[in-house]
């Protein structure tokens, strides 16, 4: 007989399969034990080890003894016509059976109670609102109220593109409650990835996020973001092990197109991130090749510490958007940043939005640009040295346009930035800070046309992302579109009606429309959801309806100390027709020695850059071509 039909004789292949069978089950079983307990990782890998020396020494049991009907003996003493080998071999078969039905049913039950975690962590709802601040702006006369016109559902589709979707906040199951930073992080990475995919169109961080914890279904989610596909997930974690679920669900029917399980070492959490995007990508079927997907879904690090920090900061800023502890969130997450940076000098993706963070600092209009004590040339210098680094470690020609872009933007070489926004934008047209930040630079630079061409754009996204409506009506009016953009914001707003951002652009924008008694409704609609007020949405909703005494009362109520009410300052001083002290509260930031900081009022329609030497300078080099300050319609009249 041959040796492989000895092998079966003495079912040596029927022990190894009952073996193999009966140690899974037992270790699945001590894994749920062992994750409930939160033991140590160490403690599984021993089990491992020893069902794998166990299997060998089982083959040799099998190979060398023999089951009878007196007990076990050696193979070699019984004689073969007394030998009961197919009796046993038909026992075997039936332990084979009932431990693969095991099986089954436990591979089931994982599914199961994976789907039963991710119903049960869509319990609980959310209501926070976005911090609000005065946006940059541009400049334009208001126009009529007879230019009012119903734009916002006027090119809605109902029927989203296909290779659209909403990436959802992951849920943190862990026992502890303490992966939340990790949930959030991968999420906006997966997000980030498939977001630099051409065809894909992506829904912003912003609005994805406003549904975390929340009690609707994923179809009414879909409906309400305008994409036809969701991907949810949940992230598990003992030890050092992690467990990641991802489901990637057609809204339509709530078909699984694609889901996965990860069960790995935290040491793996890079790949993991970077599987999910090329996975999901590939699913959606987008026309990009395997080598360019694996480039763009590339999390720009190997170091796991490194992306760990990066995953933490992300978390933090998507908390200090959506929460009133904002600075603090903010400051956490720029220290994580800074980590990231520090561990691994060439995570260009740390670098740049470790940069960002000064470059907000350099803005004096922005409520969070006053979270520290560095002088303006300091900060310039903190911005400078990290965009340096991005750009000069940049993954891609992409990506280093983009950041260049930015550097251009920040340095005041306006036509050049608008050009490299332009590039960048060809091959990442996903990406909506670089269409806020264009949007900027269309402002800055006093070009209505480039506006246009933008605003378009919001105005188009904005049918389904809250993000993109707010940009529409922070614009619009700048073009001469007030009251369409206010009508726009209101529509929006049977949407999103805690929106607070949005609250604060419809106000402003139906001021500028002339529409004050319809004003007056959305300030105290603003009140509401913010009782604690804003003092530029009170002092303009005062001048606009002639109370002078209240304006000037909250205007000496202010901290003038304070970058953000420096510049309510500004704006208040300016409703009241105080123009020469309006302009010694920005004397600061034209002696800074960052013209960045005196460009940022440039976006306003009302700023008049002509007794600031420097600024001026700025729009002879640039060719532009700015028209007078416009006049305020709803100012407080006069003493």
């Amino acid at each position: 007989m041959s040796f492989i039909g000895e092998l079966k004789r003495r079912n040596v292949f029927r022990v190894a399969a009952a073996y193999l069978l009966a140690a899974w089950v037992l270790l699945q079983a001590i894994d749920f034990v062992l994750d409930a307990i939160s033991a140590p990782n160490w403690i599984l890998q021993v089990f491992i080890m020893a069902a794998v020396a166990g299997f060998v020494i089982v083959l040799v049991f099998s190979w060398v003894f023999e089951m009878t009907p007196e007990g076990i003996k050696r193979e070699k003493e019984i004689d073969r016509t007394q030998s009961i080998t197919p009796q046993t071999g038909r026992k075997l078969d039936r332990v084979i059976i009932v431990f693969l039905a095991v099986a089954v049913v436990m591979l089931l039950a994982d599914r199961f109670w994976d789907k039963a975690d991710q119903s049960e962590s869509a319990v609980g709802g959310r209501s926070a609102a976005e911090s609000t601040a005065e946006p940059v702006a541009g400049r334009s006369a208001a126009d009529s109220r007879a230019e009012r016109a119903p734009t916002y559902g006027e090119s809605a589709n109902p029927t989203p593109k296909e290779k659209s979707i909403a990436v959802l906040p992951f849920t943190d199951l862990s026992q502890a409650g303490d992966q939340e930073w990790f949930a959030d992080g991968l999420a906006e990475e997966i997000l980030n990835s498939l977001a630099k995919t051409p065809d894909l169109l992506v829904a912003s961080r912003t609005s994805s996020f406003r549904y975390k914890k929340s009690e609707l279904d994923l179809p009414q989610i879909a409906a309400e973001l305008g994409v036809a596909h969701v991907l949810e997930g949940s992230v598990r974690s003992s030890g050092e092990r992690i467990r990641v679920t991802a489901q990637l669900i057609r809204a339509s029917d709530g078909f699984h197109l694609w889901s996965e399980n990860y069960d790995r070492d935290k040491a793996d959490m890079i790949a993991i991130q970077e599987d999910l995007a090329m996975n999901i990508a590939q699913a959606l079927e987008t026309t990009m090749d395997p080598a360019a997907l694996a480039k763009m879904t590339s999390s720009g690090t190997r170091s796991v510490e490194a992306y760990q920090e990066y995953l933490r900061g992300l978390s933090l800023l998507a908390k200090a958007s959506a929460d009133n502890e904002s600075a603090a969130s903010t400051l956490e997450a720029y220290e994580h940043l800074e980590k990231a940076r520090a561990i691994d000098p060439k995570f260009a993706s740390a670098q740049a939005m470790a940069a960002d963070f000064w470059l907000v600092q350099l803005a004096p209009s922005r409520t969070d640009s006053d979270l520290t004590d560095l002088e303006p040339l300091q900060m310039a210098a903190e911005f400078t040295s990290r965009m340096d680094l991005a750009i000069e470690t940049g993954a891609s020609e992409v990506d280093r346009t983009g950041y260049k872009a930015k550097m251009a933007m920040f340095e005041l070489r306006l036509r050049e930035s608008i050009r490299l926004f332009h590039e960048y934008l060809k091959s990442r047209p996903n990406d909506e800070q670089a269409w806020f930040d264009l949007s900027q630079a269309a402002t800055l630079s006093s070009d209505h046309e480039l506006l246009e061409e933008v605003l378009e754009h919001f105005r188009e996204l904005g049918q389904q992302d809250a993000t993109a409506a707010n940009n529409y009506v922070n614009w619009a009016y700048l073009a001469g579109k007030a009251s369409i953009g206010a009508d726009y914001g209101i529509e929006a707003l049977t949407r999103w009606p805690t929106h607070l951002n949005l609250v604060y652009q419809t106000h402003r924008s139906l001021l500028w429309a002339g529409r004050v008694e319809e004003a007056a409704q959305m300030a105290e609609r603003y009140r509401q959801l913010n009782p604690e007020g804003n003092p530029l949405v009170d002092a303009r909703q005062a001048c606009a309806e002639g109370r002078r005494g209240d304006a000037e009362a909250i205007l000496a109520g202010l901290d003038p100390a304070a970058n953000y009410s420096r510049s309510a300052r500004w704006h208040i001083l300016k409703l009241l027709g105080r123009e020469a002290e309006s302009a010694e509260v920005l004397r600061p930031y034209a002696d800074s020695g960052v013209p960045y900081q005196m460009a940022d009022w440039l976006g306003y329609p009302k700023f008049d850059p002509t007794p600031f030497p420097a600024i001026m300078a700025v729009l002879k080099r640039e060719g532009i071509n700015r028209p007078p300050a416009v006049d305020i319609p709803f100012k407080c009249p006069p003493e």
